[in-house]
């Protein structure tokens, strides 16, 4: 395997090729999450700001992990793991209790029609998934245009173990869909950041 080139786990890849994977990589330390990295830009200036630590990009569309892929290669960043799988998906499969310090989700679908709220990311349950795999004091961030959809993930947060920190914020990630709110007008996102205050068992 050429080291150099971000790697790609798919739902091909057996559970224990997967547990496999995960555990010759969590010797490196610090590990971070983005679900759902879309142009992968923001992923990108994370691992290369930070290239001490492995990044995790989970998406489900392959077409969007080639071309993340080639680019982060591209620019030399090679401390970034490509999952192709939906965000459970891969809570379950691939990482362990207490092993990830940073998940983030920038601009995740809303699923604005009342019948589709089942498909939302970050409920309750979701959550308590979440902070089992997050290490003590571990962070997700998440960012919406949608202030609907703020308010129903904070309603899903009580007797998850985290703190909650809900604030408005100006565009600073430099991802698509924020260069797409900006030109139609946005100048804030609700933001909100969940600190591991408590640990769940799953």
């Amino acid at each position: 395997m050429d080291n150099t080139s971000p790697l790609c786990v798919n739902h091909a890849v057996t559970t224990d090729q997967k547990k496999n994977f995960y555990d010759n990589l969590i010797a490196t330390g610090t590990i971070e999450v983005e679900i759902g990295f879309g142009d992968g830009d923001y992923l990108i200036s994370r691992a290369r700001t930070y290239p001490e630590r492995t990044f995790f990009g989970i998406e489900h569309k392959p077409s969007l992990i080639a071309g993340v892929s080639k680019k982060a290669a591209s620019l030399n960043v090679d401390n970034i793991r490509f999952f192709q799988s939906c965000a459970k998906d891969a809570f379950n499969d691939l990482f362990t209790s207490c092993s990830i310090s940073r998940v983030y989700a920038l601009f995740p679908d809303p699923w604005p029609k009342r019948k589709h709220i089942k498909y939302r990311l970050f409920s309750s349950s979701y959550l308590r998934l979440l902070n089992n795999r997050l290490v003590p004091e571990g962070e997700a961030l998440i960012v919406t245009d949608s202030s609907d959809y703020g308010r129903w993930i904070v309603k899903q947060t009580p007797d998850t173990g985290f703190e909650v920190e809900c604030s408005m914020v100006p565009p600073q990630f430099n991802t698509r869909f924020e260069r797409k709110w900006i030109v139609q007008g946005y100048h804030d996102f609700f933001q909100i950041l969940l600190k591991k205050r408590d640990h769940i068992e799953t």
